[in-house]
């Protein structure tokens, strides 16, 4: 049998670790912006592609797609408060 240095107890995880933080609800907001920055990455991706083939209107299009969604993310994670402020800049 083990017997553990000092009296202390081993520690066994079945499983995973629990978490640090309790898991907050992502909210409507949140889970679009998150779409907005999976349809933007894939507008890159896209935009990547089309430079790799030489069709620089088709680059142009992915880029601004991608830009307008990350935009598009960052107003919906501001707010009602914090879109003044984002447009000002």
């Amino acid at each position: 049998m083990f017997e553990a240095a000092d009296n202390t107890q081993l520690t066994l995880f079945a499983g995973r670790r629990p978490d640090p933080e309790p898991r907050r609800r992502v909210g409507r907001n949140e889970k679009m912006a998150r779409r907005l920055d999976h349809m933007a990455d894939d507008a890159e991706l896209e935009a990547e592609a089309c430079r790799a083939q030489g069709d620089q209107l088709g680059e142009r299009r992915f880029r601004e797609q991608a830009r307008d969604a990350r935009r598009s993310a960052a107003l919906l994670r501001a707010g009602p408060e914090g879109v003044a402020r984002l447009l000002a800049s």
